[in-house]
């Protein structure tokens, strides 16, 4: 643990030359004008929505430019809004708002999505929700192998994702949060897969004197990386601080179903500021935490949030176990027991760069449905000290990467890991936009190389997009195809499709993934 509380203690000393992985606007490009439209390409539209708004900054502020009207997964098309009047090659921001989790994509996406880091996400952009809206999808999976040992029957799966809020219901103090998913298996005797997820279900309602109370399942914003606590939350703001007390139990490790023999209860104090678009928010909070009653785990847990630094955000948390158990007997403690720190640096437009370190203990990851090499990648790259960089040195081109490394612990070994990619968003002639990458992983048991390209276009004025990608991965010498496909049928409909084949010495395994999403 000595090893933790000197990294922790290097990282909150260098916050001016480190990043935290999350960005809380996106840069696209005024690529065409129309006599009633303005159409602009970003590099990706992910987190981004139809009815959003685009803003020039000016003067280090933000000034409204257009309302986005139709939206692809590189380009958007938006209606003008305010006196300012673009040109080519103008630039505009997106300010990213807190969202339902994309299952799509959840799905896709190499590396690990927790519930946690979605609300320290919500903590940074300080953002509201309308008063209401929800999502709904069904998504479904079907494996094949070619090999009988592999797979004797195709796996098929069924998802179903409800996500649902609403703010102040019919005039009053009552609110409602939901997200929550079930999945269940067809067509195969030999698996009768069936799994209901409940990440939030919580209801809330604001008294008149600045207080609230929530009963349900909900992470505190206040001490984010606690996790979910089922059962009441109270606070009381007190001009910039607020003070609350959390009774009732913890989720099952395992299943992170419902669990009244994990008792637990705490209290917490944090402070709040906010200065324009910026932030900073600290929280002590201290927890007791109860297996069939009888106390297990006792401890302080301290968390900040900080942008008030000009193109710097910071979030750290740290737990402080209080309690022991030595020779069968109770004694008091002091130990660094969990920690996560994160920072962003943007010390230019072009750049952004990120540094964090995990060693969480109470973090729930998002269920997913990936290929063998996907797996590996999201097991080995959660944990550790972990870079990033973004650079976008010119029009239509961007460069990233990461790179991560995880010290031996008793629950964990040693591994390294590191990405780079290239992308060129509109390639001359056929405007697409081209991605390759490569990915090295060196574990004590898997040691090699995955390269890639990826190529995305969009068709019917953004309405319909095609992803295609190939990858060759030498740490199980496979050769994985994908080919998507993604129609926004209405603005609140889409539709997206996958094919996935990964093609080995004795077995060529197909992947089939689609997912139909209303948002209300």
């Amino acid at each position: 643990m000595k090893k933790f509380i000197y990294i922790f203690i290097v990282l909150m000393a260098s916050l001016n030359l480190n990043a935290q992985n999350a960005e809380t606007e996106k840069q696209g490009i005024v690529s065409f004008i129309s006599s009633e439209n303005v159409y602009v390409k970003f590099a990706s539209t992910v987190g981004i929505h139809t009815g959003d708004t685009l803003f020039y900054k000016i003067n280090n502020k933000y000034q409204p430019g257009l309302v986005i009207t139709e939206l692809s997964s590189i380009s958007c098309v938006g209606k003008l809004i305010g006196a300012i009047k673009p040109t080519l090659s103008t630039t505009l921001f997106a300010i990213l708002k807190p969202d339902f989790p994309l299952e799509v994509a959840i799905e896709k996406t190499n590396e690990s999505v927790s519930v946690n880091d979605e609300v320290i996400q919500g903590i940074k952009k300080n953002e509201k929700n309308t008063d209401i809206s929800g999502r709904f999808s069904v998504s479904s999976y079907i494996n094949t192998a070619s090999n009988p040992l592999v797979l004797t029957t195709p796996n098929f799966r069924l998802k179903y994702n409800l996500a649902f809020n609403a703010d102040s219901i019919a005039g009053s103090g009552f609110s409602f949060e939901n997200y929550m998913s079930y999945t269940h298996t067809l067509f195969n005797p030999n698996e009768d897969y069936k799994d209901l997820r409940i990440y939030n279900l919580a209801l809330k309602y604001d008294f008149k004197n600045k207080a609230s109370l929530i009963f349900g399942r909900k992470i505190n914003a206040n001490t984010a990386n606690i996790g979910a606590v089922d059962g009441f939350q109270f606070e009381k703001k007190l001009k910039n601080f607020t003070v609350g007390a959390l009774i009732g139990t913890r989720p099952n490790d395992t299943t992170y179903s419902l669990d009244t023999k994990l008792f637990q209860y705490g209290a917490f104090v944090s402070h709040n500021y906010q200065k324009d678009l910026r932030t900073m928010q600290t929280s002590l909070a201290f927890f007791n935490q109860t297996n069939q009653l009888v106390t297990d785990r006792r401890y302080l847990y301290l968390q900040h949030a900080n942008s008030l630094i000009k193109n710097v955000d910071f979030f750290g948390s740290a737990e402080l176990d209080l309690y022991a158990v030595e020779n069968n007997i109770p004694i008091n403690d002091f130990d660094l027991t969990s920690i996560y720190v994160s920072l962003t640096y943007r010390p230019v437009k072009e750049l952004s760069l990120s540094a964090s370190f995990d060693a969480r203990r109470n973090v729930y990851y998002y269920e997913t449905y990936k290929n063998r090499i996907d797996s590996l990648l999201e097991k080995e790259m959660r944990q550790g000290l972990r870079f990033r960089f973004n650079y976008h040195p010119f029009k239509y081109f961007s460069w990233g990467g990461t790179a991560g490394y995880r010290v031996q612990t008793p629950t964990s070994h040693e591994s390294m890991n590191a990405m780079s990619y290239l992308t060129y968003s509109s390639l001359p002639w056929i405007d697409a936009s081209l991605t390759v990458s490569a990915t090295a992983l060196s574990t004590s048991i898997y040691s090699g190389f995955i390269y890639g390209a990826n190529m995305s276009k969009d068709f019917l004025d953004g309405k319909l997009a095609l992803d295609v990608e190939y990858r060759k991965a030498q740490i199980f010498a496979q050769d994985i195809a994908e080919i998507g496909v993604m129609w926004r049928i209405t603005n609140d409909i889409i539709l997206s499709t996958d094919f996935e084949a990964t093609f080995e010495e004795n077995n060529t395994t197909g992947r089939i993934f689609f997912n139909i999403s209303k948002r209300f």
